[in-house]
């Protein structure tokens, strides 16, 4: 994988499992989502997060922007 900014190869990927969909939180536009991982594709969903970013410049892999209502759950609402 290259980096859809920089073009560099030195991607990296950061993840992580939250424990009983209690470990997540995300705060954004007023909305204040604590429980499980949102399904986005840049994110992950569920227990797990998965996070690609460039090496080299920072940038954060995947198609943006998030729309913030995919931020939200029921409990959310």
């Amino acid at each position: 994988m290259s980096c859809q900014k920089c073009k560099s190869e030195r991607v990296g990927t950061v993840g992580g499992k939250t424990s009983d969909l209690a470990n997540f939180s995300v705060y954004s536009e007023g909305i204040d989502h604590q429980g499980e991982v949102p399904s986005i594709p840049v994110i992950g969903g569920g227990d797990y997060l998965s996070i690609d970013f460039c090496l080299d410049c920072g940038q954060i892999q995947g198609e943006f922007p998030i729309n913030t209502d995919d931020l939200k759950d029921d409990d959310d609402e």
